[in-house]
């Protein structure tokens, strides 16, 4: 997988880890305060971390299935 297409993939996945990073800031703010807040680090944290995740993931499984072929 090409550097272009890594970079589509990662582009592709961002909005939803980033709808799961809200999520998770609203579940963290809903424990601990009355007044929830959306913390944008822990956002931004959290999309970042899980599309890096995601994007290697999908490139292992593709090198495997190339390297099995």
């Amino acid at each position: 997988m090409n550097r272009k297409n890594k970079l589509f993939l990662f582009a592709l996945v961002f909005p939803l880890t980033f709808f799961i990073g809200v999520i998770v800031s609203l579940t963290i703010g809903l424990r601990g305060d009355e007044n929830v807040q959306i913390d944008w680090l822990i956002v931004f944290v959290v999309a970042i971390v899980t599309d890096f995740f995601i994007t290697w993931w999908h490139i292992r499984d593709e090198e495997r299935h190339k390297g099995a072929s």
